[in-house]
């Protein structure tokens, strides 16, 4: 049984050099864009680029490639091709060495050495009988192996297959936090696949905001030991509170759409990513860091400030004492006049 492969890649997005445009960051054919680009979800809150798509040759297997920009921050790459015999060991260990092929051509490709990527993999099916439940559950330690890339054990597997959603009889989308196995008898795979992509892009834009918050923090740290908070306060200020509005503005609204647009598929299935992906966790942990970053702001903004009272406190009661000093000086020269 063949199946219909959807590698993802998503990576922080850097405008590429003048040499980097002047030729193709892949070899291929050119292919002709989508009719439809994205999904109706996307109008709402995501602003999407089209960046191209191209026909590349991996192992002898033909992949169409698709570069997308989401919101001008994340380049999501989405990678098809055909695996033959998907079931089999074959199929798995062939499916490994694509995935791994096109990582490492894709991000040299871009010219991205960092760590902050997102790989996900969709394995979809069609034509499946009689019904996908009965499908998943005859092959359910085949069907694991694809999603996690290795042999699982039965509670493994049972463990991986049991986030489920669906729309009719005939199809079902599974959610794992590895991979997605989406079965539909139309092979209407795409506004799913565009779903996890969001999930993805918003679960690479946790990670990076987290270590920028990290870095304020060993920043601070840094300063503190060696006093020189006064060079970078305001700064640090303005860096926090552009993070706090990055994290309520770009992606909470996101959620809030999502949930809100009257599609109960949609919502049901972005609740399921955001379950499997830990997306609720990892915001709660990007706002602790928030709180602990604005509470150290705002101590050291107001040690600054009553330190710089305390100064001016000083300053007001030397110009006093010198005062004082001056009418002592001038009583005595009066009273030596007077002698």
């Amino acid at each position: 049984m063949d199946a219909h492969i959807v590698y993802l890649l998503a990576l922080p997005y850097t405008p590429p050099t003048a040499a980097a445009r002047a030729a193709p960051a892949l070899p291929g054919a050119e292919l002709r864009p989508p009719v439809k680009s994205a999904p109706h979800f996307y109008e709402i809150d995501v602003a999407l680029t089209e960046l191209g798509r191209t026909a590349i040759t991996v192992e002898g297997q033909p992949v169409s490639v698709r570069r997308q920009l989401i919101d001008d921050q994340v380049l999501s790459i989405e990678c098809a091709y055909t695996l033959p015999d998907a079931l089999s060991a074959e199929g798995l260990a062939l499916k490994k060495r694509l995935n791994a092929a096109l990582r490492e051509l894709l991000l040299r490709g871009a010219d991205y050495h960092k760590a902050f990527t997102e790989e996900y993999t969709a394995i979809c099916f069609t034509g499946i009988a009689p019904t996908p439940d009965e499908f998943v559950n005859r092959s359910a330690a085949e069907l694991a192996a694809l999603l996690r890339s290795e042999r699982p054990s039965r509670a493994e597997a049972e463990q991986t297959l049991i986030s489920r959603v669906r729309y009719t009889d005939d199809d079902l989308t599974i959610v794992d936090w590895e991979g997605a196995l989406i079965i539909d008898a139309h092979g209407d795979f795409q506004s799913d696949i565009e779903l996890l992509k969001i999930g993805n892009y918003q679960l690479l834009r946790y990670r990076l905001l987290d270590r920028a918050i990290e870095r304020n923090l060993e920043r601070v740290s840094r300063e503190l030991k060696s006093r020189r908070l006064q060079r970078f306060s305001s700064a640090l200020l303005r860096e926090a509170l552009q993070q706090r509005l990055e994290l309520l503005l770009n992606f909470e609204k996101i959620e809030q759409a999502l949930l809100l647009i009257g599609d109960w598929y949609t919502a049901q299935l972005y609740r399921l990513i955001v379950d499997e992906f830990y997306i609720d966790e990892w915001k709660a942990a990007v706002r602790q860091k928030l709180e602990q970053l604005d509470s150290i702001t705002d101590t050291v903004r107001e040690n600054f400030t009553f330190n710089w009272r305390r100064f001016l406190d000083f300053v007001e009661l030397g110009g006093w004492l010198l005062l004082l000093a001056g009418y002592f000086i001038l009583f005595f020269l009066e009273a030596s006049r007077a002698r």
